[in-house]
């Protein structure tokens, strides 16, 4: 593994709420030999000191010189790299929750480049209802736990006590998954999980978007789920906003990556009613980003689909 130090190195943060595809973009993007990526969420790092906070929304008055060294710090321990290349010139980061606090990371990082993904919140919204009732995966948890800076105890503390409530308590919801909005430990005791995940979604969008405007735009590219798995044009944009080099190597890893039947999983698996519901959280922005709406025809599809 390369010794890594800040000097010459560019961080980006890819930005989307769960279920969105960053982690895909970012293991598409890490095969470059400009990049250091980190190759799981981290938000036990960008909560230090914070962890009292009951959200992820962090803003930047929540900062000072000790959190920004600290985040610093760790997010270079924690960039690892297969090959020896010395020229690193990216620091990769996608923890989803980031989703939730881009002007906390401006603030850590001035420099930085964001890249938002955005995806369609129906697709977005079935697929977190999925993994809200999935036991965690243990060895994704094995190796963060490699890695884990002890400093931070209240934050393995509280997820641990999570994981241990939904084995207690496995047909209820008694832990959360993904980015922590604002008043989300209320409305899971109160609202259908299908309408938490679409919030979930839609707070993160709406978060982003405008924290983002006020930044430098030539720092900031937002692309779509549904083009970037439509055809390689939005990952050679991604190539030359981040300024790769070795951007052939990159297309041709996402070539044999992209698996491009995943888009409209969502029609096959939301019964009616949970979709009227979910739109309930979503239709106005979902539309707004240029996302098809003509419930006659997504109904009768999902009809279809459902009963052959």
């Amino acid at each position: 593994m390369v010794e890594i130090n800040e000097a010459g190195i560019s961080p980006a943060f890819l930005l989307g709420a769960g279920r969105s595809g960053t982690k895909f973009l970012r293991n598409i993007i890490a095969v470059s030999e400009d990049v250091s990526s980190i190759p799981y969420d981290i938000s036990y790092v960008w909560r230090y000191q914070n962890d009292d906070c009951p959200h992820d929304e962090l803003t930047p008055d929540m900062l000072n010189d000790s959190i920004k060294k600290y985040i610093r710090k760790n997010l270079l321990h924690l960039a690892k790299k297969k090959s020896q290349n010395e020229h690193i010139k990216i620091l990769l980061e996608k923890s989803v929750p980031n989703t939730l606090r881009p002007a906390f990371i401006h603030a850590t990082y001035p420099d930085a480049k964001f890249i938002h993904l955005i995806r369609d919140g129906r697709a977005v919204t079935e697929s977190a209802l999925r993994l809200w009732q999935a036991p965690p995966e243990r060895s994704y948890l094995l190796d963060k736990l490699k890695y884990f800076p002890w400093e931070n105890y209240q934050y393995a503390f509280r997820y641990a006590k999570g994981i241990v409530k939904s084995k207690i308590f496995p047909d209820s919801i008694q832990h959360i998954w993904g980015p922590r909005y604002s008043g989300i430990n209320q409305d899971v005791k109160t609202l259908p999980l299908e309408t938490v995940c679409a919030r979930q979604w839609r707070r993160c969008i709406e978060v982003s978007q405008k924290q983002l405007s006020e930044m430098d735009a030539t720092n900031i590219l937002e692309i779509h789920y549904e083009d970037l798995m439509k055809d390689s044009r939005t990952i050679e944009k991604v190539c030359e906003f981040l300024e790769i080099e070795d951007k052939d190597t990159v297309i041709k890893h996402y070539e044999d990556k992209v698996v491009r039947s995943n888009t409209d999983k969502w029609k096959n698996r939301l019964t009616k009613d949970q979709l009227a519901t979910i739109n309930l959280e979503i239709e106005m922005l979902n539309k707004k980003l240029g996302y098809s709406y003509d419930k006659k025809e997504i109904e009768n599809e999902i009809y279809s689909k459902q009963n052959p």
